[in-house]
């Protein structure tokens, strides 16, 4: 039976691993440290936004003055810790999915929002990084999501034609992308509900929504 795609990409956070909630939380303590209050939801709303644009809304919503830098530098540090005291596990159905994936014989990559040092630290973390045969972070591409370009970056380095990619996305931000570079996209809402307007296909698991594209089980 002739496959009908040539690779899969997925996104990091919410998607794969389970960090949305505890980095949004951690964002809070380093935000306060200058002075800045901001509740999680703030952040739980801008779920798949590049933090560069999170710090733009910071100053729309609050009027006060915010040091990106040193933000960046307390939440990396504060994430690192509770990530090295909790552990980083994979979201429900991640690991029999890449496992289906690598038998199928199709290459991975992972296509993140996340900034390269965090994002790579949470990709090791979670034991994601050999199965991966690229990684694209933000700091690789010109334009962030919604924008195509991580995702178009990360099918050109699997060697795929976007076509015939098929991406995981949580976010309506990242679903846009996937979208917008021409791939399939299976969307798997995490914090935030989601009316698919970016999906090929919507559903509640991963595995699931392998299903609902022809990933799972593996075709005869």
């Amino acid at each position: 039976m002739p496959q009908r795609f040539e690779a899969v990409i997925f996104d990091l956070d919410g998607t794969l691993v389970d960090t949305e909630t505890l980095c949004n939380e951690e964002a809070v303590p380093a935000l306060r440290a200058q002075g800045i209050e901001i509740e999680p939801a703030f952040f739980e709303s801008l779920a798949g936004v590049h933090d560069d644009r999170r710090m733009e809304r910071v100053r729309e919503a609050t009027g006060r003055p915010l040091d990106a830098a040193r933000f960046y530098a307390d939440w990396d540090a504060r994430v690192e810790a509770r990530l090295a005291a909790e552990g980083l596990p994979l979201k429900a159905g991640a690991e029999a999915l890449i496992a289906r994936i690598a038998a199928l014989g199709l290459p991975m990559a992972i296509a993140t929002s996340s900034r390269r040092a965090p994002g790579l630290s949470k990709i090791r973390r979670a034991g994601l990084e050999r199965h991966m045969k690229a990684i694209v972070t933000v700091d690789d591409v010109d334009a962030p999501k919604p924008a195509p370009d991580a995702y178009l970056e990360a099918a050109r380095r699997l060697g795929a034609m976007p076509g015939r990619c098929i991406v995981f996305e949580d976010s309506e931000t990242g679903a846009e992308a996937g979208m917008a570079a021409g791939m399939t996209v299976v969307q798997v809402p995490d914090l935030n509900a989601t009316e698919g307007r970016h999906a090929t296909h919507v559903a509640e698991s991963l595995l699931d929504g392998a299903r609902a594209a022809g990933l799972w089980p593996l075709p005869a």
